[in-house]
C-alpha cells in the first residue's frame, strides 16, 4: 500500500488497525459503546456508519475512536476524505499515549498530508510510537514494528542535521507522550 514517499506493508497495517479495533489496548481509557458499535459497523465494511459511531465516541473524549476516525478520514472512507481533520484527532490521542495515532500522525508529517512535510517531525512521532510502554500487547508491538520500519524508511530522506534534530525531538517526544 502506498502512502505518499513510503512503501507500507498493506497486511501489517490491517493486521495492526483490526487488532487495535478489537482490544483497548491502550491503559488510557476503556473504548465507549458507540466506539464498539463503529468497530462492528467496520468489521462489516460499513465505514459510513462507523464514521458515525467514531463520531459520537469521538465527541465522548474515546481516544480509541479519535485515532479510528482519523484512520478513515485520512483515507476517505464512509465519506469524504478530510485529511487535516485525521490529522488533528490523531494528534489529540498522540499526546495522550495513544501509540497507533502516534504512528499514524509520523506519517502525516512524512507524506505531508493534512500538515506540512516535516521529516523532523515525522521522526519524532515514530520513534514515540516505537517507544516501550509500561504496558504492552500485541497489537502494541505490531504497531511498534511498523513505527521502526516506517522511521527507518524516513531515515533515507534526512540529512545529518535534520537527525540530531529529529532526534532530540523524539526523546522529547517520547518523555511526554509515551504511558
Amino acid at each position: 500500500m502506498s502512502l505518499g514517499i513510503f512503501q507500507v506493508d498493506g497486511l501489517a497495517l490491517l493486521m495492526a488497525f483490526m487488532l487495535s479495533l478489537a482490544s483497548g489496548r491502550e491503559a488510557l481509557a476503556e473504548p465507549s459503546t458507540e466506539y464498539n458499535q463503529g468497530v462492528d459497523a467496520y468489521r462489516a465494511q460499513d465505514y459510513a456508519a462507523a464514521r458515525t459511531h467514531w463520531e459520537k465516541a469521538a465527541l465522548q473524549d474515546d481516544i480509541h475512536a479519535h485515532n479510528n476516525l482519523g484512520f478513515l478520514l485520512y483515507r476517505g472512507w464512509g465519506g469524504a476524505k478530510d485529511a487535516t481533520r485525521a490529522v488533528g484527532l490523531w494528534r489529540k490521542a498522540a499526546e495522550l499515549g495513544h501509540s497507533e495515532a502516534q504512528w499514524h500522525l509520523g506519517d502525516a508529517f512524512a507524506d505531508g498530508e493534512g500538515v506540512a512535510r516535516d521529516p523532523v517531525a515525522a521522526y519524532a512521532w515514530y520513534r514515540c510510537a516505537a517507544a516501550p510502554r509500561n504496558e504492552r500487547d500485541e497489537t502494541d508491538e505490531l504497531v511498534a514494528d511498523d513505527a521502526r520500519k516506517s522511521l527507518a524508511k524516513l531515515l533515507d530522506a534526512i540529512n545529518v542535521e535534520q537527525l540530531a534534530a529529529a532526534e532530540l525531538r523524539g526523546r522529547e517526544c517520547i518523555a511526554r507522550y509515551v504511558k
